[in-house]
């Protein structure tokens, strides 16, 4: 039976495989057909974006107000929380590996209602899609929003902190290299600190969406997906970090959040790492138990600036 199995399981990843391929062919003619199957082969993913919530998400606006205001070409979406003094502002980056999501998503807009009722101004933006920007473009995109927060609050002393999920957590970390003096701490939730792990996981789609907005295979040009890799660009003075991954993600392998952990550690920068025993890529979206609460509530507490 477990060789049945095997040999099914090995069959589908094949048909997903070459239906990744006939959808990049078709996407120089149809694009419509190849967000299609994209959506078709990506279903138990897309499902957590759409129905996922927080296990402590507060299911109501927990904001006074939203400002929606655009800065340079893009649109950044600022939640107020109610408190006189907020504890400070987060920036996030949201998932979708580089060439899907939207800031509005639900699953999304849960951490914003979960973070505003701590106290925290969120402010968040949609970054163009990698397949057509590229890499550059999308941490220039996070840059701009963080000199643009610090413009707009500059009578205040509000400090920024970034938070990202997956792809957003990899721009965040990037982000954080680029202009460390200007971030007070980031967080990436299952991020891919090295590039080249997303080739050792099981997911075609991770695969197809760093090579579409990286153009480039690894085995071709292994030093653009070392360059753009969080894990070689640490500084000196990096924020403090936390690094959150579950032991079964499929998407991203969880030691890429520990070489993270390590190359950090090696260099003395601040950092926490959390992982989930039985956390698979958008965990804390799914499971209700005690440690992904635990989680939660130290991702909080990080961005206070808290030791736990």
């Amino acid at each position: 039976m477990k060789v049945i199995d095997k040999t099914k399981a090995k069959i589908i990843l094949i048909l997903k495989f070459i239906l990744y391929l006939v959808s990049l062919i078709i996407a120089f003619s149809d694009f419509l057909i190849f967000l299609t199957i994209l959506f078709i082969l990506n279903i138990p993913l897309i499902r957590k974006s759409i129905f996922g919530r927080l296990a402590l998400d507060p299911r109501k606006p927990t904001w006074k107000n939203v400002e929606s205001v655009k800065y340079h070409d893009n649109y950044l979406d600022i939640f107020y929380p109610e408190i006189e003094k907020p504890k400070g502002i987060v920036l996030f980056a949201h998932g979708g590996g580089w060439i899907s999501g939207y800031r509005r998503q639900p699953n999304n807009v849960s951490w914003y209602r979960y973070l505003v009722s701590k106290g925290f101004i969120v402010a968040t933006i949609d970054y163009s899609r990698g397949y057509k920007a590229g890499i550059e473009k999308l941490i220039k995109e996070l840059i701009l929003a963080v000199e643009f927060l610090q413009t707009k609050f500059e009578n205040e002393s509000y400090d920024i902190s970034l938070i990202g999920l997956s792809a957003g957590g990899h721009l965040a970390l990037l982000t954080a290299g680029r202009i460390p003096d200007k971030i007070k701490s980031v967080v990436a939730y299952y991020s891919p600190c090295d590039l080249l792990d997303i080739w050792e996981s099981t997911s075609l789609f991770a695969r197809f969406a760093v090579t579409t907005t990286l153009k480039r295979l690894p085995n071709k040009s292994k030093v653009v997906y070392e360059t753009y890799s969080p894990i070689n660009n640490i500084t000196e003075n990096f924020p403090n970090t936390l690094l959150v991954h579950g032991l079964k993600d499929s998407v991203i392998p969880y030691i890429s959040s520990v070489k993270m952990f390590k190359k950090l550690r090696e260099k003395n920068i601040k950092v926490k790492l959390l992982l989930h025993p039985y956390g698979s890529h958008g965990f804390e979206f799914v499971l209700r138990d005690s440690k992904t609460v635990e989680i939660i509530e130290k991702t909080a507490l990080f961005l206070e600036g808290k030791v736990w």
